[in-house]
């Protein structure tokens, strides 16, 4: 039986905004939970400004979780330098189309270091859900923000991430049958023996020798009697 796919986490800024720090707590029992680098940035930037906005407040919170959790980040992803950015209606993107943008771009690229688990990407960004669907990638999906929320109180999984681990489960277990049915390739070895063949000679070419030396002592006998019998004398007188 196949072991269920891991689950990764990846949580987009809004996420924050979106629930209480105390909920941050039960992200962790769905799955490993990870956060963009861009994400910790723009965190970053409102908890050392002076501001005493809620987002400043949030994110006062959140570097205070992040060094007792055991949440992780993620390596920045590559990207086109800010100045360059340019949608394609050819206008410079807006800073919430670029955080976006860094947000796809880390989720393919942690589920494509990450195969065989299943990247969760938690974003209320409905237009970043799309784009993260639009990538095709087995073991990457997005979710919003309510349904994580549902799911970490539940212990149900929500059908989206029920689809992609079974297709997950599915691909694994054709590969693994691939593999088990494919014939092995085994070197026949032939009983120990001399370097060189053998070759087991039949009896006539063994008894051969056997005929020779008998037919050679029986003409010796028969010229040696020949010569007794002609000469008798001869040999009397010797």
């Amino acid at each position: 039986m196949l072991d269920t796919p891991q689950i990764f986490l990846l949580i987009d800024l809004n996420t924050f905004f979106a629930c209480k720090p105390y909920e941050w707590l039960e992200f962790s029992q769905v799955g490993r939970c990870y956060v963009p680098q861009v994400v910790y940035e723009e965190l970053d930037a409102w908890a050392t400004s002076r501001s005493e906005s809620i987002e400043s407040k949030i994110a006062r919170e959140f570097r205070r979780f992040m060094i007792e959790s055991d949440w992780e980040l993620t390596r920045c992803a590559s990207r086109t330098p800010k100045g360059t950015l340019i949608s394609t209606e050819s206008r410079p993107m807006t800073r919430r189309a670029r955080l976006a943008l860094d947000v796809r771009n880390s989720a393919e690229d942690l589920a494509r270091s990450s195969i065989g688990r299943l990247v969760v990407v938690v974003s209320n960004d409905r237009a970043l859900i799309q784009q993260v669907q639009a990538l095709n990638v087995e073991n990457l999906t997005g979710i919003p923000v309510s349904t994580l929320l549902t799911w970490s109180r539940s212990k149900r999984q929500p059908p989206i991430v029920l689809q992609h681990l079974r297709s997950m489960q599915t691909h694994s277990l054709q590969l693994t049958t691939a593999g088990s049915s494919r014939p092995s390739i085994s070197r026949l070895e032939s009983p120990k023996s001399s370097p060189h063949p053998v070759y087991q000679k039949p009896w006539v070419d063994r008894l051969l020798p056997v005929f020779i030396i008998l037919g050679g002592l029986a003409i010796g006998w028969t010229v040696a009697h020949s010569l007794m019998i002609r000469d008798p004398q001869t040999i009397e007188q010797k």
